[in-house]
């Protein structure tokens, strides 16, 4: 095979393997409850990208902005950009953004190489006030965003001055240092126990999540190992357990239900895979930071 070719494919496993981390996914649920901040992973080359705290829309200026093909592009162009800068100084930046926010990057490397990029930001630079809203409305003139839609999002949108930022950043720099090392073991499991194990394990979560008879045992079988041996190497491999990726996979089932349809809680519950509401809910809190009436009730708002 072709050493770049290889490489990527390595990438591809390493990138997986961050991205399904539940050390990701709380991390970036904590960092949202305390500074409001959405924290995504982004590969190298930005065709692939995660967000962290499940169903997590970021700010609603920045939804506005990319819902424009314009929007888009000068958003994927800038992060592009600095993502590559981050990676090159090999620690994280601070910078403002074609839009005029906060935002920031701090390179994952395994192995020396780099695998991806922690974003975070999308963050006003001021409060928010009547002469910031005029100087945000000058910026973002040419995507045409309607006034009182521009006003209700920069409402609602998070800010913090530079210095608090800065600790936000040192912040990412240790996790991306700590999650590093997870990729690490998880490059040293790969290569000795098969690359292609967790992708064929995702792809069998995203088939059968909904079935409440799917269990460890089954995915244990499907790779040909014993329930125990299965469950220590995807620990292993994933940085979380198996029931965590399972319940992860149904709950952003239902949050896609919660936002797109009217369907009854109890329904969406059982749609899911969960055998009770009572078990739907406790695990919809834990995963996503609230119920899933105040997730459907804060994804409208964000919609509107």
């Amino acid at each position: 095979m072709d050493g770049s070719l290889a490489d990527s494919k390595k990438n591809d496993v390493l990138f997986t393997h961050l991205v399904a981390s539940s050390r990701f996914t709380e991390f970036a649920c904590i960092l949202k409850r305390l500074t409001g901040l959405s924290m995504a992973l982004n590969s190298p080359c930005g065709a692939q990208s995660g967000m962290g705290a499940p169903g997590d829309p970021g700010n609603p200026l920045c939804s506005l902005i990319r819902a424009t093909a314009d929007g888009r592009r000068r958003c994927r162009e800038c992060d592009l950009h600095h993502h590559r800068d981050a990676a090159a100084a090999g620690r994280p930046i601070l910078y403002t953004c074609h839009a005029g926010f906060y935002d920031m990057a701090a390179p994952i490397s395994v192995g020396g190489r780099h695998v991806a990029t922690i974003s975070s930001g999308q963050v006003l630079p001021e409060r928010p006030s009547p002469a910031g809203l005029r100087r945000l409305q000058q910026r973002l003139r040419s995507y045409r965003i309607p006034a009182r839609t521009l006003a209700s999002a920069y409402r609602r949108a998070p800010w913090m001055d530079r210095d608090q930022l800065q600790q936000v950043t040192r912040l990412l720099e240790l996790f991306a240092a700590q999650i590093g090392e997870s990729g690490q073991l998880a490059h040293d499991s790969a290569a000795r126990l098969g690359s292609g194990d967790l992708h064929r394990i995702g792809q069998l979560i995203d088939q059968r999540f909904a079935d409440r008879a799917f269990s460890l045992a089954e995915a244990a079988r499907s790779v040909g190992l014993s329930p125990a041996h299965f469950s220590h190497r995807f620990h292993r491999l994933s940085g979380g357990t198996f029931v965590h990726a399972v319940q992860s996979r149904r709950i952003r089932a239902a949050q896609h239900l919660l936002k797109t349809t009217e369907q009854r809680i109890t329904a969406i519950a059982l749609a899911t895979g969960f055998d009770n509401p009572t078990h739907f809910n406790r695990v919809f809190r834990r995963i996503a930071g609230c119920t899933p009436t105040a997730w459907r009730r804060r994804s409208t708002a964000s919609a509107a």
